[in-house]
């Protein structure tokens, strides 16, 4: 293998330079041209790669190869391709650069295909409609309604946008329960190791010394003995209402009865309510904005949405909506906080329905991360005092009895 520098003009004009390395200089000049590129000069290079180079290249290959391709791979996507045809590139062009840019080699072979499409007359949406694992319903209806409004480059900023926004929601969220959860995963630890480990060795040097136990110890010890007898029967307990779960989850009726429920529990029920909105809000707004009537709008956030019962709620709406009904009227639920319905027929009176529908998504998305940052901060203090009150609780309970 040979390394070769090239200096070549694109068909925007443009002038660029790199290198690569190929068998010969024939296959060189072969690759660049597939690129859309004109060859202006190509010499091989005096200096191939060191072996630590090479070591370091093949590292690269590889890590690049096994990496998985994200959201924010599909959000940079989307905002390259947006600010390069407002600079007057045609779809190809651009792809064509951020295929050169990415360096994960999965995500390269997608946007092949995607050009491959297009080079074959197949539209920008029904292109990615191809991978549904990749660009969702809304990113397929999005980018097909700008396509006939001729808006691909606003409505590509506003995809970047919402992926972005939406990823940064899920980082919050993760960062902002991880304390507690992990401090919950330590009482369960702490409490089996009582309760499996502790209490029995103690229990069983107190029942030797004889005598009269303290009520408090005499539980602890009755609790420990009858945890180690039913321990096979709490163990499939557990596993078989996980399965249980689990099964009721994947059938529709039951995910739904489920999903419904999620929405009663307290606070968690109301970040789920707050996600919920603020997923529609955002949805809609960008829905309607790119020029999608609103009865498909409304059908593509139905499908969006992650609960089942709001799914459920927002399919009936635009049934209500066929029949003759506003949106905000449709909207009224015991599921739908009652501000969302309130706001919206704001918008549909002024005229500005997808502002306000941006608005209101961005309303619930501060109302999420506050619900979310109170839930963390009350967690931990509540966790830590119950971990050291079991603890504290075993020790004084044995400590009478010695």
């Amino acid at each position: 293998m040979a390394f070769f520098h090239y200096k070549a003009i694109g068909e925007d004009g443009q002038q660029q330079t790199g290198s690569m390395e190929s068998d010969s200089l024939d296959t060189a000049v072969a690759a660049i041209r597939e690129r859309g590129l004109f060859v202006l000069e190509i010499n091989e290079s005096a200096s191939a790669l060191t072996d630590a180079e090479q070591q370091k290249r093949r590292l690269k290959d590889k890590l690049s190869a096994v990496l998985p391709i994200m959201a924010r791979d599909r959000a940079m996507l989307f905002r390259q391709l947006s600010m390069m045809l407002q600079t007057g590139l045609t779809l190809l062009q651009a792809l064509q650069v951020c295929r050169q840019e990415t360096a994960k080699i999965a995500f390269a072979k997608i946007i092949d295909k995607l050009m491959e499409d297009i080079e074959s007359g197949t539209s920008l949406s029904a292109a990615l409609s191809r991978h549904p694992k990749l660009f969702n319903s809304v990113t397929v209806q999005m980018i097909e309604s700008a396509e006939a409004s001729g808006e691909l480059d606003t409505v590509m900023k506003r995809l970047s946008s919402d992926i972005e926004r939406r990823v940064e929601q899920m980082v919050t969220m993760i960062s902002a329960l991880f304390y507690p959860i992990f401090v919950f995963l330590i009482a369960v630890l702490v409490s089996l190791f009582l309760v499996y480990g502790v209490i029995p060795k103690f229990a069983t040097f107190i029942e030797l010394k004889g005598g009269t136990l303290p009520a408090s110890t005499q539980f602890l010890m009755d609790f420990s003995k009858a945890a180690i007898r039913w321990l096979p029967w709490i163990i499939a307990g557990t596993i078989g209402t996980v399965v249980l779960i689990i099964v009721t989850y994947r059938s529709p009726n039951g995910r739904l009865k489920i999903d419904r429920f999620l929405l009663d529990i307290p606070v968690i029920g109301g970040i789920l309510t707050y996600a919920g909105m603020t997923r529609l809000g955002f949805t809609l707004s960008i829905l309607l904005q790119s020029g999608l009537p609103l009865i498909e709008s409304l059908r593509v956030a139905a499908g969006s949405m992650s609960n089942h019962a709001i799914r459920k709620r927002l399919v009936e709406s635009r049934e209500k909506i066929m029949q003759g009904d506003s949106l905000s009227s449709s909207l009224i639920d015991i599921i739908i906080p009652p501000t969302f319905p309130q706001v919206v027929a704001v918008g549909e009176q002024t005229g500005n329905l997808g502002e306000v529908l941006d608005d209101l998504g961005q309303y619930y998305d501060d109302r999420l991360q506050r619900r979310i940052s109170w839930l963390s901060a009350v967690t931990e203090p509540v966790l830590i005092i119950v971990v050291g009150s079991m603890v504290g609780f075993v020790y004084y309970s044995f400590f009478m009895a010695a």
